[in-house]
């Protein structure tokens, strides 16, 4: 069996040891510390497409591919493009719906959600607050297209439109997306599927900053509410985009009237939940992806249920992310800290501008994130104590925690 595979995390190329395939990867770099876990290693930008196809297919002339495989956002145009090219299997499958689109997505889930949620594509910033009028200045703006709270601003009023429209059309290069803004807990459902028969592996709580970018600052997983409704709903919703085949990750706002999706990524879930589902439940969906996508059998590990959780850190000030002390006192629940010192820090507009993270197990969810809050306040605390000079950081850019 051959795999084609399209980009790789590090945790990802790891899955890749002893698997029943050989494996041809096509990796962005900019090293190449994957070369040696694969049959057949090309450098390559995926994100060209053209770029991607061209690559597959001379692979694929000397070696037929069997199935080809991608499991992160910006790979999924090149997947589409190479199974469509190749006329070969895909995970995710099918590519003919595989939603890069927002507001086809939206469109999509209309006819069958529990909770529909009002939306427009806005070609300029009158067209924006006219909509936003309409919603009653209850708003969220957001690109069409993209990842990690990138473009993302709120409107609750009309002096809000001007910056709102600026942020996510920058973002956008081109229309926006403008939603009805939804208020309650946020959550995500991490789906496994194979062959359209669905399971739901959990359900994450997320930690959430709020207007105006709503940044994630923290999930846990398993999520400390009946989880029932929000499992009912993400499986229709999957349903309802055509997603047959391979992991897929619902993202939702508990409202008043009920869940309603704010998106679906027809991939695993970023930000560590791949790695909080293995520390909670003992389900490694990447590897389970892989063998899903050769057809293999597979058990999953049995671990008794725990809980498991990941804080983020957020730039209390603008300058460079200082040395941490050797001497914190950490819970002892914490089982990693990434930071990198030196780092350009600035308080951040995007998840891509957070500075770090702690990860936290106990034995349910609730000890498990208190521990890993305590460690992000000491953290924070430390950052502002070391700083060189002390900063004056506002209580705005600062997480809640506790």
């Amino acid at each position: 069996m051959h795999l084609v595979l399209v980009g790789a995390w590090p945790e990802l190329a790891n899955r890749l040891v002893g698997l029943p395939a050989r494996v041809s990867l096509l990796q962005l770099g900019p090293d190449d510390r994957e070369a040696g876990w694969v049959y057949r290693y090309v450098h390559v930008d995926y994100t060209d497409v053209a770029a991607a196809v061209e690559a597959a297919t001379r692979i694929h002339s000397i070696d037929p591919v069997d199935v080809v495989v991608g499991v992160r956002h910006y790979a999924l145009p090149a997947l589409a493009a190479i199974a469509s090219a190749l006329d070969v299997r895909s995970v995710p499958g099918p590519v003919s719906s595989l939603g890069f689109d927002k507001a086809s997505v939206r469109e999509q889930l209309a006819a069958t959600a529990t909770r529909p949620v009002r939306f427009r594509l806005c070609s300029d910033q009158d067209a924006v607050e006219v909509f936003a009028r309409e919603l009653g200045f209850q708003a969220v703006v957001k690109p069409p297209i993209g990842v990690a709270k990138a473009g993302v601003h709120v409107i609750d009023g009309p002096a809000d439109v001007p910056l709102a429209w600026r942020h996510a059309s920058a973002a956008a290069n081109g229309p926006v997306l403008v939603e009805e803004r939804l208020h309650g807990p946020e959550f995500s459902v991490e789906v496994r599927s194979v062959d359209g028969t669905h399971e739901v592996l959990a359900v994450t709580e997320k930690d959430c900053s709020g207007p105006p970018h709503f940044l994630e600052l923290g999930h846990t997983v398993p999520a400390r509410i009946d989880t029932s409704a929000l499992e009912i709903e993400a499986i229709r919703a999957v349903e309802a985009i055509g997603h047959r085949t391979g992991p897929s990750h619902v993202e939702f706002v508990f409202t008043d009237d009920g869940p309603a999706v704010t998106e679906i990524n027809r991939r695993m879930g970023g930000d560590r939940i791949f790695e909080l589902l293995v520390l909670a439940t003992g389900r490694d969906p990447m590897r389970e992806t892989l063998l899903d996508a050769l057809g293999e059998p597979h058990e999953h590990r049995e671990i008794p249920r725990r809980g498991a959780a990941i804080r983020f850190l957020t730039a209390p000030f603008t300058g460079r992310a200082p040395e941490l002390p050797g001497d914190l006192a950490l819970p002892p629940e914490v089982v990693r800290v990434h930071y990198t010192p030196g780092a350009e820090i600035r308080p951040a507009t995007t998840n891509d501008e957070r500075i770090g993270y702690v990860i936290a197990v106990a034995e349910n969810a609730e000890k498990a994130a208190h521990a890993a809050e305590i460690a992000r306040a000491e953290l924070l605390e430390r950052l502002v104590k070391v700083a060189d000079p002390p900063p004056c950081p506002s209580p705005r850019t600062l997480p809640q925690s506790g």
